[in-house]
């Protein structure tokens, strides 16, 4: 079994609901700095990019971790999603510079690395998620889901053709 976290960027349309049902599932309040989600806006509200962690087959996170035994580690009951153990992480912060995708974060007030750990197999973030930007499965759901939207945009572009042409 395999649950991940699936992003499809094409689809979000930035309006950081994923960020709001993330901090309220894990810390009982709205508030997107204590998500393990982001959505990140580049100057303008037009430019965003929403992140999450990719629940990678061999997790640098994880393998830069300094303590004995790792005090972050894969879910391996769930296959996806990764997990902090509070009383052995020091605190160093490795974890968050080995993530090549930038997807952890830093809690503001516990000090700890937040990191999405897929709600333990119900990702609260896909369920509010209205344009399905957000998904469960594995990498091949991710790769079936990146061929239908291909193959909608081609079908589109084939029909706004014909349109042309009749008019």
């Amino acid at each position: 079994m395999c649950t991940m976290l699936l992003l499809l960027p094409d689809r979000c349309t930035g309006c950081r609901m994923c960020e709001l049902a993330c901090s309220m599932a894990h810390e009982k309040v709205f508030n997107p700095n204590k998500s393990r989600i982001s959505v990140h806006y580049e100057g303008m509200p037009e430019l965003w990019m929403t992140n999450v962690c990719r629940s990678c087959g061999k997790p640098p996170c994880a393998e830069a971790c300094p303590t004995e035994p790792k005090a972050i580690y894969r879910d391996e009951k769930i296959g996806g999603g990764m997990l902090i153990k509070e009383d052995i992480c020091i605190k160093c912060g490795k974890c968050i510079e080995a993530c090549p995708f930038a997807a952890i974060s830093w809690h503001p007030e516990q000090k700890l690395p937040l990191v999405c750990d897929v709600c333990g197999g119900d990702p609260k973030c896909a369920k509010f998620c209205a344009p399905q930007a957000l998904m469960v499965g594995g990498k091949q759901k991710l790769a079936d889901e990146k061929r239908a939207d291909y193959s909608k945009g081609q079908t589109d572009k084939v029909k706004e053709g014909f349109m042309k042409k009749a008019a």
